[in-house]
């Protein structure tokens, strides 16, 4: 019975007062998660179909090896 009533506290914890606290703070801003920075600094691939992505991975390349060779 008590393990009941501690699950509907939290329950009733999450579900209504954290998105009153949430609504009422105005420090939320969205944050970039690990796949969009992926997406952003993507080059492509050898095997891409497109050829502006072919090109980009190959310029990347390159540029990679220059600085290696430095």
């Amino acid at each position: 019975m008590s393990l009941v009533f501690l699950f509907g506290i939290i329950t009733i914890i999450f579900v209504v007062v954290v998105p009153i606290i949430l609504r009422k703070s105005e420090n939320v801003s969205p944050t970039k998660n690990i796949f969009e920075n992926f997406i952003e600094n993507d080059h492509g691939y050898p095997w891409s179909w497109d050829a502006k992505r072919i090109g980009s991975y190959k310029k990347a390349l390159n540029e990679k090896k220059d600085g290696a060779k430095k």
